[in-house]
């Protein structure tokens, strides 16, 4: 490898009141896997302020514009341009409401461009739309969402670290060997439409993540069941795939 030469790009902090980047990130570094990559806090003002975002959302921004009033799509034009550089992005965000950890691509299709072999996470979300994502711009950029409803937050911190660390590691490109790792067989899903409130309360269904049900002859999987409550949305619909 060259010297100073990286290829991984870690994003924490597009939403700022997501700090699982942030403390991903530190743990890597503690055990001495940040000489292979490099990190960028995507929204530094809404960390801060411990928001989701100061004036729109920043995955809702990309490509950005450079010279725009709204803060995040002058972000979103900055980090983009910094993120080209890399060979592999990865987002990576908490769902305070998510009871699952998955892998989304925010595109129509997978694509070669980001092997998802060795990230160690069983399920796969294709995601085009609302647009805006980083990696509806790059090709080489993936997101990881970690659900932590219900959950201990200390043990999926563990879980994101292993799997960040598995991917740097299983670079062979990267260190000169290849780790298998614990790689698994991946689910695919994708996500096709959503449910507002008001419809999701006519039915009397408990909807639970990835726990398929059948409305009026449509069979399809919740995801991300209250994430969006305050943007009037019950959950996002999904179909599987794969």
């Amino acid at each position: 490898m060259e010297k100073n030469y990286k290829k991984i790009l870690l994003i924490a902090a597009t939403h700022g009141n997501e700090r699982i980047g942030i403390e991903v990130i530190n743990r890597l570094a503690k055990q001495k896997l940040d000489v292979f990559f490099d990190f960028l806090v995507a929204n530094p003002k809404a960390l801060e302020k411990n928001v989701r975002f100061v004036d729109i959302d920043l995955n809702r921004s990309y490509p950005g514009k450079q010279k725009s009033k709204k803060y995040e799509e002058r972000l979103a034009a900055k980090n983009i341009k910094l993120a080209k550089k890399y060979k592999y992005v990865i987002d990576l965000h908490e769902a305070s409401s998510g009871t699952e950890d998955f892998i989304i691509i925010p595109r129509h299709r997978l694509n070669t461009a980001f092997p998802l072999d060795p990230i160690n996470l069983g399920t796969v979300l294709i995601w085009p739309d609302p647009k805006g994502p980083l990696g509806s711009c790059l090709k080489n950029t993936i997101e990881l969402e970690f659900g932590m409803k219900g959950k201990n937050r200390k043990i999926i911190i563990n879980r994101a670290v292993s799997v960040v660390g598995n991917f740097i590691l299983s670079l062979d490109d990267l260190n000169g060997r290849k780790t298998a790792g614990n790689r698994k067989r991946k689910e695919i899903f994708e996500v096709y439409g959503k449910m507002n409130l008001q419809e999701a309360a006519k039915y009397r269904v408990e909807f639970q993540d990835f726990k398929k049900v059948k409305i009026k002859d449509e069979l399809f999987y919740p995801l991300l069941v209250d994430q969006y409550k305050d943007l009037g949305i019950a959950f996002y619909k999904m179909k599987r795939t794969a």
